[in-house]
């Protein structure tokens, strides 16, 4: 039987077992399953003198230049007979089916947070409240070290506007997430994840300092010996915030006109812990719990001005809006995984419990814009706590030759309470206001089983799958690939996905802690299913690596957001809209004319349907949408890098009405110093204050202009320093 070869490519250059090679913009890594003497293998018969001439000219190519500064990894995966190569390259865009960014190679998004470090993925992009778009889609889940979290769901914006981007420095983003993973998320995941990549080191440190009083420190401490392993990280981060927002709305009542100035100081504080234990060859046991802590204080004048038709103005209130937030989660987790004689054959057993409180206290004065008197004064306290449980099982074995078993379960069980208690001072004295208060239970239980075969075919490779959930949804999947002789891939995909309302959005209460955007649930929504397709093509060349991609969404039962008018409140809630398409071509290229410099660039053309006859437009909407960014990278001097990048988005359809287009621009300079163990880093974000968002709605019945902005315009320095 032939011996089967593992070349594994990566990115950056370290001392490994058997070879580190360095090229462009990637090292081989060899691991060899069966250890016999490759040379005298390969001068057995003329078959394998050809598999040796390949690899010596893959190695030829690889010592042909020598690593760049690294920004995202594009992940590709070939097969020459029975060697097996996984490569991922550095320096430019990343693509592929799985896009990765690690955000310690990237000079913009270290001292940044989550949200916009998000932004440098393909077709992924973030709005200044931390909401995610992945290929159009506002419903991509996120996830935590591949499990759902509750800290992710309704507040995850918040989460992601703060979260130190340096913590969880892996981000993942595909639209063919493996089948063990849970179907939730049309467009596809996106998954946060520590990664220890800087060459084994036991000891980093982060500190960082921006405009607005922002501040940005951490550490992460990485011990091991023979059987077990520790790894602790802790970072924070503070700032001051300021936020601007304008809204005018006209409706058969007259109009109204509101504007509010916020100011807000969250701090941040998240630590994770990891020890792994390998009581054996064939065992790894691993304990792992995070923390998370965010708490801010925040100050909004909201004033409000209400004219009638003619135009004559009939109300003008200022309303005081003094809010504290706190936001607290934990998480356990414990992995076990056994590898059978078989390598390929394995257990792994996952349970994880995180929970999620959410704390929030409103004081609110009305004042008397003329006189200044304050005329009304009343409070709103909200607490919410998920309870959330997931138990996974995978088990894989290959059951001939290039067949290979994936079966497991996946569960998921969430426990949600949610009160909000309102009072208004009447006299002198607090009394409940039982129309704005509310108690919410909310329970929700998943259960997945799940199955596939995976099978190569010399040049080709397919997956079959089907995840059965609840004994009632079955969720299907193929995958296709075809490697080329000159290492280069052709896969199809196809999958089917469901999109939960989370517990908020069906309860039927009117939130109205914040009067800029007040959001009632609806408890009719139905689930949202989704087919997703898409066809890719990977070409691969030692200067220049391209992927287009063409990828096809079918909804039924789309789930969006919508607004409306109630007893002179604008009112947004989600509704089902129907049946949708989203038809869409990507593309995204990174070159490398030199060791010296590296470009990278991505584009993402879809055109987005929308079935408006439920919203009385007789007719379905659909506008052609677009985003593009890029990144050049350039080594000044051996220990000087230097990158620009930015990215357009542009106007988005909404049921209503549209956003309009928005960009941005980041520079940022890099010297290392003692033998590259201390950086010094000088970033500038969003350079020309650009990511203003402007959403307008028309419809018969209702026009509405919202201008949302926030001070993002940061420039920031770093020292990063590792033993």
């Amino acid at each position: 039987m032939a011996s089967t070869y593992k070349i594994v490519f990566f990115g950056l250059r370290q001392h490994l077992d058997l070879a580190a090679v360095p090229i462009y913009g990637l090292k081989i890594v060899a691991k060899i399953k069966r250890k016999k003497k490759l040379f005298s293998n390969f001068a057995q018969n003329n078959k394998r003198k050809t598999q040796m001439k390949k690899l010596i000219t893959l190695l030829l190519l690889a010592t042909s230049s020598l690593t760049l500064f690294s920004q995202t990894p594009v992940d590709t995966t070939v097969t020459l007979q029975h060697i097996d190569v996984r490569g991922i390259r550095f320096g430019g865009i990343s693509s592929g089916i799985t896009k990765r960014l690690l955000v310690e190679n990237n000079i913009s998004s270290m001292p940044v947070t989550a949200a916009e470090a998000m932004r440098h993925i393909p077709s992924l992009t973030t709005d200044i409240e931390g909401g995610i778009t992945f290929r159009g889609s506002t419903n991509a889940k996120v996830l935590l070290r591949g499990v759902p979290y509750g800290l992710l769901e309704e507040q995850s914006g918040d989460l992601l506007i703060q979260l130190p981007a340096f913590f969880f420095n892996r981000i993942e983003a595909t639209a063919y997430p493996s089948i063990d993973r849970m179907s939730d998320g049309d467009a596809g995941t996106i998954d946060l994840s520590t990664a220890t990549s800087t060459e084994g080191s036991p000891l980093q440190l982060h500190l960082g300092g921006g405009w607005q009083e922002r501040y940005n420190a951490g550490a992460a401490v990485h011990l091991k010996n023979k059987k077990l392993h520790f790894t602790g990280r802790y970072n924070f981060r503070r700032e001051f915030r300021e936020r601007a927002f304008q809204k005018t709305t006209t409706n058969k009542g007259g109009t109204t006109a509101m504007n509010n100035n916020a100011s807000a100081r969250p701090e941040v504080h998240v630590a994770d812990l990891e020890v792994g234990y390998t009581p054996t060859e064939s065992d790894h046991i691993s304990l792992y719990g995070l923390y998370h802590r965010m708490d801010y204080s925040r100050y909004g004048a909201i004033n409000n001005t209400r004219s009638n038709p003619a135009g004559e103005v009939v109300n003008k209130m200022l309303r005081h809006r003094y809010n504290n937030q706190l936001q607290d989660a934990y998480a356990m987790e414990a992995r076990w995984t056994h590898h059978f004689a078989r390598p390929s054959d394995r257990l792994m057993i996952v349970f994880n419990y995180n929970n999620f409180l959410y704390d929030e206290d409103n004081d609110y004065k009305n004042e008397n814009a003329t006189s200044g008197a304050i005329v009304a004064q009343d409070n709103l306290f909200i607490r919410q706590e998920k309870r959330n449980y997931y138990v996974a099982a995978n088990y894989q074995k290959e059951l001939a030759t290039n067949l290979l078993l994936k079966a497991g379960y996946t569960g998921r069980f969430t426990r949600e309470e949610s009160t909000t208690e309102a009072n208004n001072l009447t006299n002198g004295n607090w009394t409940p206001n039982p129309q704005k208060s509310n108690n919410f239970t909310f329970h929700r239980n998943i259960h997945t089983a799940f199955a596939s075969l995976e099978k190569q075919w010399q040049q080709l490779k397919g997956e079959i799958g089907l995840q059965w959930e609840d004994a009632k949804h079955l969720f299907p999947r193929l995958r296709l690939s075809y490697q080329t002789p000159n290492a280069n891939t052709l896969s199809f995909n196809y999958i089917q996905r469901i999109n939960r309302p989370l517990g908020k959005e069906l309860n039927p209460f009117v939130d109205i802690s914040d009067a800029t955007h007040i959001v009632q649930g609806n408890p009719d929504l139905k689930n949202e299913l989704v087919h997703v397709a898409e066809l890719s093509y990977s070409w691969n060349h030692p200067h220049f690596h391209l992927t287009p991609a063409f990828y096809f969404r079918h909804k039924t039962d789309r789930i969006m957001e919508v607004m409306y008018t109630h007893e002179s409140q604008d009112i947004w809630r989600k509704e089902n809209m129907g049946n949708s398409r989203v038809f869409g071509a990507e593309i995204a290229a990174s070159w490398s004319p030199s060791r010296l410099l590296s470009v990278g660039i991505a584009a993402n053309l879809f055109r987005d349907e929308i079935d408006g006859r439920s919203l009385g437009y007789g007719m379905r909407k659909n506008m052609f949408c677009w985003d593009t960014k890029g990144n050049i990278n350039l080594h000044i001097t051996p220990t000087t890098e230097w990158q620009i990048d930015g990215f357009y988005l542009s106007d988005q359809l909404t049921p209503q009405g549209e956003i309009e287009s928005r960009y941005t621009v980041n520079t940022g300079i890099s010297q290392h110093l003692m033998q590259r163990r201390l950086r010094l880093s000088l970033s500038v974000n969003n350079l020309f204050d650009s990511l203003k968002e402007v959403t307008t709605i028309h419809t018969p019945d209702l026009q509405m202009k919202q201008i949302r902005n926030r001070d993002a315009r940061v420039a920031w320095l770093m020292v990063s320093y590792r033993l």
